[in-house]
This record gives structure tokens, C-alpha cells and sequence, in this order.
């Protein structure tokens, strides 16, 4: 069993551009690594991969554009994350939910949190120097990247370890084509 997730693999143009925003690690406050940048579709946690594969393979849903605009943060107990923001339109909740009924179908359980589509680029712990906090969310408006096409979506694993996660791509989906007429 692995620690699983499903979640949008970010073209390699986009990750350089998001990198320069990260703010510069420091105490308490680590940036995340060039492969942990993706958006996060369904949380699963442990679990075998079959289950999930069989599951998500069943799903049909069309590619779309990907607005990416904007720098944010989330906060909790034991310190919080910037982000990178990302419009909720419709094709991409439509894919969320839908991968949440089918892994539903499946009995599988995912994160009870709502889905708020971001691009995590640091996380940090409780205490830290609030100035790169500050500095970081000042650049907000200068964060606006063109769309960029989805056309599938990846079950990743994790191991979490003490210098951060290692992600490996266990299966790729490919969505349906973007902008093909239906035929009548």
C-alpha cells in the first residue's frame, strides 16, 4: 500500500515560472521542490494502487484550459502553505468531482477538505518570520501566466520524508481532445 493522490502533472515551462516566485527557504519556511509542484485533484492517503487505477480508469471527461493567476496562503495549526492560485472553471471541477464519485463508487475514501484548486510552492511552520510571508503575497498581481491545455491527469505516490515528499507517477490518464466538434 502506498500513500496515493491524484492530481494535474504542471508543464515544465509553468514550474520555472512558478519557481521564481518561491520565496527563499528559510527558518521554518521550506519551498517545495520543482517535482512537487502539481495541483491536487483527490486526496486518497494509503491504499492499493489497483483499486484506484480500476476506479479512475472508468472516468470520461474532456481536456481544458488552465488559468493560473494570483499567490495566496492557507494557514492551520502547525503553520501553513503559499500558493500559486488557480480559477476553479468549470471543466476542472467537473473533473474533480468526477473523480470523487467514481473513487466513491469504488469505496474509496478521499480528503474530506474542499477542493480549492492551488499549486502549493512553500510550506512553513508556526513561528516563522512573517516578512517572507509578506514579501511573497505582495507579488500577487504580478502572477497571471498564460492558460496552459490539460490533457490528463496522473496517480501519484508519495513517501514523505524528513527533506520532503518523493512523488512517483504511477499511472497517467489522458483526456479527451480539446476543441473537437461532436459529431451529429
Amino acid at each position: 500500500m502506498k500513500r496515493l493522490f491524484l492530481a494535474l502533472n504542471i508543464p515544465d515551462a509553468v514550474k520555472n515560472a512558478l519557481l521564481a516566485f518561491q520565496p527563499k527557504p528559510g527558518a521554518g519556511l521550506r519551498p517545495v521542490n520543482r517535482e512537487g509542484l502539481h495541483l491536487t485533484l483527490c486526496f486518497i492517503g494509503v491504499a492499493e494502487i489497483e483499486p484506484v487505477h480500476r476506479a479512475v480508469r472508468t472516468l470520461h471527461a474532456r481536456g481544458f484550459p488552465l488559468q493560473i493567476k494570483g499567490l495566496g496562503q492557507y494557514r492551520h495549526a502547525k503553520g501553513g502553505a503559499l500558493w500559486a492560485g488557480v480559477e476553479p472553471g468549470e471543466a476542472l471541477l467537473t473533473l474533480q468531482r468526477g473523480l470523487s464519485v467514481v473513487l466513491g463508487r469504488a469505496h474509496i475514501q478521499t480528503g474530506a477538505k474542499p477542493f480549492r484548486p492551488h499549486i502549493t510552492l512553500a510550506r512553513y511552520k508556526v513561528g516563522v518570520s512573517t516578512s517572507g510571508i509578506e514579501r511573497f503575497l505582495q507579488q500577487s498581481d504580478r502572477l497571471v501566466l498564460d492558460p496552459i491545455r490539460i490533457h490528463q491527469f496522473v496517480l501519484y505516490s508519495s513517501d514523505t520524508r524528513p527533506e520532503g515528499a518523493v512523488y512517483r507517477i504511477e499511472h497517467r490518464y489522458p483526456l479527451a481532445g480539446i476543441g473537437k466538434k461532436r459529431s451529429s
